[in-house]
């Protein structure tokens, strides 16, 4: 999803669609990743002590919230942690998700499905999807592998895992106890209470007890929910940090994440949660994400407007601002807003792309340049796995008439998609259109090699 909610991965139709937030045109049962530039950073902060303990690199370790209502987490290819929408927004503190996500680190840490992790390690996040959506199988079904919560189908009927999907997910019990373990030793290390996967526990107990008429395979791959309350209640006794509380940033953070995500999911929901009286920050978020949502645009900016005089130096309400007026066919009036947010906060990627979205849709050759600097930007900034920011960059270098570069931009789009054939064909292209020796020049040649070496799937 954009700023917010920001771009959607479509995998059924094997395209990443660059729309604004969470659309009302989502399909059912089809699988979408968002991307938002706060909720990463907000689950980056939370997480990032925990993997530093673990003995991960944090910039190695990649986030990805999966469009989906049920609780549930699991990592996949390497070290990537998928989560769940449905998750972020049911826990109610900070603990209880860096709890979660202590217990998928415990995966990561112990290497668990190696193998088969070994196989998607290469691939990119969309092909990791593709494989996931093989078959019948949706990733928010109860075996999700490694995952803390549980949670039923996605798409319309649900389904099981099968076969060797099946086998890829499923973590054994011992895996999964060895899991908590790891966790409670990094919550222990990184002077953290494991107070919270206990109360996430108990609200995973309460939904597995709603669901006794729908067995789900989870509960055959995990231990017992009981048992593995009485593991963290026993390491909540013995832990010295026990009591220690969330940060009141950390509370804040988590509070904006979740009223972010019910404004742009569940907007309905989201008023309804937070009426007009509520004057705090996060509600007021909410409730001008969720009046934009409705197609309120007049409403929305108004709320947004007041937070801004308030916090004008925030940079996701002027991301939110821009993107509300693009949205609706405003691109030179979305254009500033993403301007300061970029300014505010030169270190997300995903806004730079919007942003140059915005600048494009103009239909100005400065703003295209200013466009291509920030895709440029982006891609520097670990954004060059974005389909959209590469169809950004053909169309812009495509009006200002520099083939090569569009040639190469094509040819990264193809990468990205796995059209292998288009890809080095692009990538031929571009050899012989840009300059003998030049970085983008060497880039189509690692291309077109890269995809000779590389066997058919």
């Amino acid at each position: 999803m954009p700023p917010v909610l920001k771009r959607i991965i479509t995998l059924f139709c094997l395209t990443l669609l660059a729309l604004a937030p969470i659309r009302a045109a989502l399909a059912q049962g089809k699988l979408n990743l968002i991307r938002d530039a706060e909720i990463e950073n907000t689950i980056r902060t939370f997480i990032t002590p925990i993997w530093r303990v673990a003995g991960l690199n944090p910039e190695a370790v990649e986030i990805m919230i999966v469009q989906d209502n049920s609780l549930n987490a699991f990592v996949a290819g390497g070290q990537r942690i998928f989560i769940n929408t449905g998750l972020l927004m049911r826990t109610e503190t900070p603990g209880q998700l860096i709890g979660v996500l202590a217990h998928e680190t415990g995966h990561i840490a112990g290497g668990h499905l190696a193998r088969q992790q070994e196989e998607l390690r290469n691939l990119s996040t969309m092909q990791i999807l593709e494989t996931l959506l093989g078959g019948v199988a949706t990733v928010g079904g109860g075996m999700s592998g490694g995952g803390m919560g549980r949670g039923g189908p996605t798409g319309p009927g649900g389904s099981g895992v099968p076969g060797s999907l099946g086998s890829f997910l499923r973590y054994s019990q011992t895996q999964e106890s060895s899991a908590d373990q790891a966790a409670i030793t990094f919550l222990d290390r990184a002077h953290q209470s494991p107070r919270g996967v206990v109360e996430f526990l108990k609200i995973l107990e309460h939904q597995e007890r709603l669901s006794l008429g729908r067995p789900s395979p989870y509960l055959t791959t995990h231990p017992l929910t009981q048992d593995r309350i009485a593991t963290f209640e026993d390491a909540l006794a013995r832990s010295p940090y026990a009591n220690t509380p969330d940060s009141p940033k950390f509370i804040e953070m988590h509070q904006r994440m979740v009223a972010k995500l019910m404004g742009f999911v569940a907007p309905d929901a989201a008023l309804a949660r937070y009426p007009e009286g509520d004057r705090a920050v996060p509600a007021r978020y909410a409730r001008a994400i969720a009046l934009y949502r409705k197609g309120a645009m007049g409403s929305a900016l108004l709320t947004l407007d007041g937070l801004l005089k308030e916090h004008p130096n925030d940079p996701y309400f002027h991301e939110l601002r821009g993107q509300i007026l693009f949205e609706n066919g405003r691109p030179a009036e979305a254009t500033p807003s993403y301007r300061r947010a970029v300014q505010l906060l030169p270190g997300a990627g995903i806004i730079k792309i919007d942003f140059a979205r915005a600048l494009i849709e103009t239909n100005k050759p400065d703003a295209d340049r200013e466009a291509i600097r920030n895709l440029d930007l982006a891609v520097q900034q670990g954004e060059s796995d974005s389909f959209e920011l590469w169809r950004l960059e053909a169309a812009a270098y495509s009006r200002a008439g520099n083939e090569g570069m569009t040639s190469l931009a094509r040819a990264e789009m193809a990468v990205i998609r796995g059209a292998r054939n288009e890809a080095q064909a692009h990538a031929q292209v571009a050899a012989r259109q840009l300059p003998a020796g030049t970085p983008a020049w060497q880039r189509a040649q690692d291309i077109a090699a890269y995809i000779k070496s590389r066997p058919r799937r």
